[in-house]
């Protein structure tokens, strides 16, 4: 990681003094609204990444592909934070109604797989990966969750891979692993059979997930 540029801490600072003259200031990020603790957080000697944090981070980042995808085509996109709690949500209404046939997936779910959010989304047709945050409420721990519709296996980007046994890893995103294709068949979007070819198991049963190598 780089650290912040001197210029930009400085500029940074001197908002938040600003701002401790009207605390009642909020700033607009697309449908996102940032009071002064927003970022006052974030420097602070215990401060935490939240939600909104991340929220925010990623938003930027699909606006930015956004402006861009004149002179430069993106092959991936990402979710918000709410993503894997929908995820949860299906897959924990799912498995009580196991006897009925077929999944119901929450419009919540066809709608990010849609495009249609989070704000500045991508059509998952058009991409070949999905990168999704994901705490591990346990364990009050982020790590990065990278879908792979191409070869349909499941990425996971840990910066303290010390902290949390593969078993457990693996465990707490089952229900990823085995609501991704259950949603992705419910919709046929594999059914021109573009993305498979490079996935030699069947698609539909679980995704393998597995770590990747990052810094610790």
């Amino acid at each position: 990681m780089k650290a912040i540029p001197h210029d930009d801490m400085v500029k940074f600072l001197k908002l938040s003094w600003e701002w401790r003259h009207n605390l009642n200031l909020v700033m607009q990020f697309g449908n996102m609204e940032a009071e002064i603790e927003f970022f006052a957080s974030l420097i602070k000697a215990d401060g935490w990444l939240k939600g909104d944090h991340i929220d925010l981070g990623l938003y930027l980042i699909r606006k930015r592909q956004q402006e861009l995808e004149e002179v430069e085509i993106s092959d991936w996109t990402t979710t918000d934070v709410f993503f894997m709690n929908h995820i949860h949500t299906c897959f924990v209404d799912d498995k009580r109604k196991k006897k009925q046939v077929g999944w119901k997936i929450r419009n919540s779910l066809l709608n990010v797989v849609n495009g249609k959010v989070p704000l500045c989304g991508m059509d998952w047709q058009d991409a070949y990966k999905v990168y999704a945050p994901c705490i591990l409420t346990k364990y009050k721990h982020w790590v990065a969750v990278m879908i792979d519709l191409v070869k349909c296996e499941i990425k996971v980007c840990d910066s303290m891979v010390s902290l949390i046994p593969d078993e457990i890893l693996k465990e707490e995103l089952a229900p990823l692993s085995i609501t991704i294709p259950n949603l992705l068949n419910t919709i046929d979007f594999y059914e021109e059979g573009v993305y498979t070819n490079d996935c030699s198991r069947d698609w539909w049963c679980p995704w393998p997930i597995e770590r990747v190598d990052v810094p610790q």
